[in-house]
């Protein structure tokens, strides 16, 4: 048995130890067992051993994955390595449509008044919703379905297309994802059968948005059937 492996690099790597996963019905559990030189050649595990967090540190920075603390802003609603939850107040972006699209001619490239949106980032999906007041939410807030082309109205997700992700992660990508997804061309709607509760269409109410001088009207947005906090819990 050898006790080592080629992962590229010229750096020799030796086997220290394995982790070992546990579980049951009601719980689990990991352990840490030190190789150990074999009499009869090769090497063996030793006795389990609780992990420690001194042990998980030296894991993490060995591994790359080590992060460094990160000055939070204010419009930050939760944050976790791999998961960004942030919130903007009402807006005016610029939004492109695909001219095949059923969008109107005219209407691309133009300035568009936004209503208060929440943004989640989970690994590299991004998924949008909106609010109905224009205040930080709290985890209670029932969230509102994001207006939008190529976002699931059902669970926010956005069909990303010809979104370029941003390359940069943590903090710093907060805002190069909402330019990403505003820079990107809408192609269709997605999900459910209709965006808005006005009784105008959809399109005819970007008309009236168009040039960013009317105010989005958040009280056409139509529910998610979910508060913030369930939001941010949700897998997708």
């Amino acid at each position: 048995m050898k006790s080592y492996v080629a992962i590229g690099g010229s750096e020799p790597l030796s086997l220290k130890g394995a982790l070992l996963f546990y579980e049951g019905r009601g719980r689990a559990f990991v352990t840490w067992h030190e190789a150990k030189p074999s009499p009869h050649d090769g090497i063996i595990l030793g006795e389990a051993h609780e992990l420690t967090t001194e042990f998980l540190r030296r894991l993490a920075q060995g591994l790359g994955t080590e992060t460094s603390a990160e000055v939070l802003p204010l419009n930050m609603l939760a944050w976790t390595g791999d998961l960004s939850v942030w919130w903007t107040p009402r807006a005016v972006r610029r939004m492109y449509f695909r001219p095949n699209s059923e969008a109107p001619t005219g209407l691309s490239g133009e300035m568009f008044s936004q209503p208060p949106l929440v943004w989640k980032v989970a690994g590299a999906e991004l998924s949008v919703r909106a609010l109905r007041k224009n205040q930080r939410p709290s985890a209670d807030t029932p969230l509102m379905i994001a207006p939008y082309w190529n976002t699931d109205g059902d669970s926010g997700v956005v069909c990303q297309g010809s979104m370029r992700a941003p390359e940069v992660g943590g903090i710093a990508s907060l805002a190069a994802w909402e330019q990403a997804f505003f820079q990107s061309e809408f192609t269709h709607q997605t999900g459910v059968k209709k965006l808005l509760a006005a009784k105008r269409g959809y399109c005819q109410t970007l008309e009236a948005l168009k040039g960013g001088h009317q105010r989005f009207r958040t009280g056409s947005l139509r529910p998610a059937g979910e508060t913030l906090a369930e939001f941010i819990r949700r897998d997708r």
